[in-house]
């Protein structure tokens, strides 16, 4: 039996990332913004995120249906998983609204648009990213499952390093040498660091 603790902050993370996807889908403004219609620039990065949020949300709850690899996380590390959590859903909000127009789901470039280089965008250049890795950890240390706790997180930083790779050649290709000089002043997802 699941502790009423542990049972209060498990269902708290999926609350919160409910809010996430609901929140998500209302930063996009614009009709393109909201399409899932996949160009020439996605190389399956789109239904490598889609999996890994499937797999994300489900996995863990199995896992500790079944008895898995279950923990007790107690009162300090769930305060901390959920301040993880929330800082990072801050960021991903963050981000979407400094993009404004230009935050859609799918890669692309639109006419006339420029590098953002405003926010967070000017220290790191996926912010967005960032700060759903974060989400995602800070949901697997509320889970209270050790498999979900290395599992989750990892596999959300290496769809998005692939994500990454992907969205700065299509960057690189539709804005030439603007993102290529905002590529020498800024780090990928972590300021100063990486």
């Amino acid at each position: 039996m699941i502790p009423s603790l542990d049972l209060g902050f498990f269902i708290t993370a999926y609350a919160i990332m409910i809010f996430f996807f609901v929140i998500q889908q209302r930063l996009r403004k614009t009709p393109s913004a909201k399409s899932f219609k996949r160009g020439e620039f996605e190389k399956g990065s789109m239904p490598a995120i889609g999996s890994a949020v499937g797999i994300g949300m489900i996995l863990p709850l199995i896992l500790n249906l079944l008895g898995i690899e279950s923990f007790n996380i107690g009162v300090a590390t769930g305060i901390f998983g959920l301040f993880i959590m929330l800082c990072g859903l801050g960021l991903r909000i963050w981000a979407a609204l400094t993009m404004g127009k230009y935050y859609t789901v799918t890669l692309k470039v639109d006419v006339g648009q420029n590098v953002v280089t405003s926010g967070p965008y000017s220290r790191i250049r996926h912010p967005g990213y960032t700060g759903e890795i974060l989400l995602w950890l800070g949901f697997a240390i509320l889970i209270g499952n050790r498999i979900a706790l290395i599992f989750v997180p990892l596999m959300f930083l290496a769809v998005f390093l692939y994500r990454i790779s992907v969205e700065e050649s299509m960057l690189i290709q539709e804005l030439n040498g603007e993102y290529l000089d905002y590529r020498k002043k800024t780090r990928k997802l972590v300021p100063y660091v990486y």
